[in-house]
């Protein structure tokens, strides 16, 4: 099989290949709106027919989208394992506990920036940026309508404060994704990521500041809040001792304890949280259970329901699915020979790592135009892009960091995404009048542009060497 698998397609082929590609994502997910996984089904059964046309057998096939699968084993295993960190934190009180001293703290002077971080922190503990703009996203349109802000400023605000979770979560979806498709680990990722995130995140938070001096001290109506707050002390102990769990996490992090385990252990310091806080709310059965199926809950309130009622080992099962189909689909067009044909027309235009980032973000945005998916702006111009960045001797997490900083990001921004539609169909804004106000989106790709431009913060393999050597 060797033999086989060192065939290459001519670029007619890859060409081919990539416009069948296209057609097949753009025709799913634009024209037919399709399930994204029925989306990947057909893309495969596409390029699977061009691979037989091309000279490759059936059995050449699978064991391409096999070997594909192999490589999304650890990042399946870490997202059902984050499924039961989000389930026990739930019914633990964790979550319910950040979300309460959150909303607290709000004043109308401070309304802005107390709430990109309030999204930032529940973005960053939930870890889905949905979740967090489905819920207190919707809670702020009203208080921003309210205090009678632009209602466009007010939704770039919470979607910038969902950016950050979906970006540097351990919890979420994309910031697994990214590192398995670049070829490092989570905690070498968001190390990473920092490096344009958190300048982002300063700079977003010292405009909403500006912004906020022009808003007048009216008072604000909290019914929203003390409504969510309400909810949340009916059905959960809250109590600040239940901080200790998020901080083991961040502590495990620091002594740099393999993902797996260490997701795992705050899973069971959530299950065990749950056992002594929430015991007079849940039965053991639901403590239990939430692992596995996730937390449930008809509190009466639907903001609460819609944000608390997720996680478990089931409800990571769609994305693990997509992983597994997104990958497989990779590893078939990478032994093709289609990347690397492809890579080599786009090689003209790498000749130094300034060139190697700046090519990536490009990638990312054609991608999500053409695409319309976050997932897929992800997966493969990070499968185009992993050689050649060995090749100019750059650290897999510099690709790992652009992936997110242009593929997680774009799609927010694009109005025919599938997350533009969505944020602009749950908040009532169009894309087009929150994406000016959306700092944290527009700064992250600029700050990568500025680093791949001065060479900041573009980490040589040779550095990496050196840390493992001290």
């Amino acid at each position: 099989m060797e033999h086989v698998k060192e065939k290459k397609v001519s670029m007619g082929i890859a060409t081919a290949a990539m416009l069948a590609l296209a057609a097949v994502l753009i025709g799913g997910f634009v024209v037919l709106k399709i399930s994204t996984h029925v989306v990947f089904i057909l893309a495969i059964i596409a390029i699977g027919i061009i691979a037989l046309i091309s000279g490759f057998n059936k059995t050449d096939l699978q064991e391409f989208f096999v070997e594909g699968c192999k490589s999304a084993v650890l990042v399946a295993l870490i997202l059902m394992t984050v499924g039961t960190v989000i389930g026990s934190w739930i019914i633990s009180g964790i979550v319910p506990t950040i979300i309460y001293y959150g909303l607290e703290i709000l004043s109308p002077k401070v309304f802005l920036v107390v709430g990109f971080f309030i999204c930032c922190i529940i973005s960053f503990f939930v870890g889905s940026s949905y979740s967090a703009i489905a819920t207190l996203g919707v809670a702020f349109m009203g208080i921003g309508l309210g205090l009678n802000i632009n209602p466009g400023l007010t939704a770039g605000m919470v979607v910038s404060g969902a950016i950050f979770g979906d970006k540097m979560s351990p919890f979420s979806d994309t910031t697994n994704l990214s590192p398995a498709v670049a070829g490092t680990d989570i905690f070498r990722h968001i190390n990473s990521m920092l490096y344009t995130t958190v300048p982002a995140m300063i700079l977003t938070a010292v405009g909403y500041t500006i912004i906020g001096f022009s808003i007048d001290g009216n008072a604000m109506d909290t019914s929203v809040i003390d409504a969510i707050n309400g909810t949340l002390e009916a059905h959960f102990t809250i109590s600040p001792i239940l901080l200790i769990v998020p901080l083991l996490t961040i502590v495990l992090a620091l002594l740099k304890m393999p993902p797996l385990i260490a997701l795992l252990l705050s899973a069971i310091a959530g299950t065990i949280a749950a056992f002594i806080f929430q015991g007079g709310h849940y039965d053991y059965q639901e403590i239990l259970n939430a692992l596995g199926n996730g937390f449930s809950i008809d509190s009466g309130n639907s903001d609460v329901d819609r944000l608390l009622n997720r996680g478990g080992v089931m409800g990571m099962m769609s994305t693990v699915s997509l992983a597994l189909l997104a990958l497989g689909l990779g590893e078939m067009l990478q032994k093709m020979g289609v990347l690397s044909v492809m890579l080599q027309k786009m090689e003209m235009f790498i000749r130094s790592p300034r060139s190697l980032v700046l090519t990536t973000l490009a990638t990312c945005l054609v991608t999500t135009v053409l695409t319309a998916s976050q997932y897929i702006a992800i997966l493969l111009p990070g499968q185009v892009m992993k050689n050649a960045y060995t090749k100019q001797g750059v650290q897999k997490r510099v690709l790992s960091r652009t992936l997110e900083d242009g593929g997680t990001i774009f799609t927010f921004l694009i109005p025919w995404s599938t997350t533009g539609i969505f944020v602009s169909g749950v908040l009532g804004v169009e894309v087009l009048e929150y994406v000016p106000y959306a700092f944290l989106a527009i700064l992250c790709p600029l700050i990568a542009v500025f680093y791949a431009c001065t060479g900041i913060a573009i980490f040589k393999e040779t550095e990496e060497l050196q840390e493992k050597d001290a």
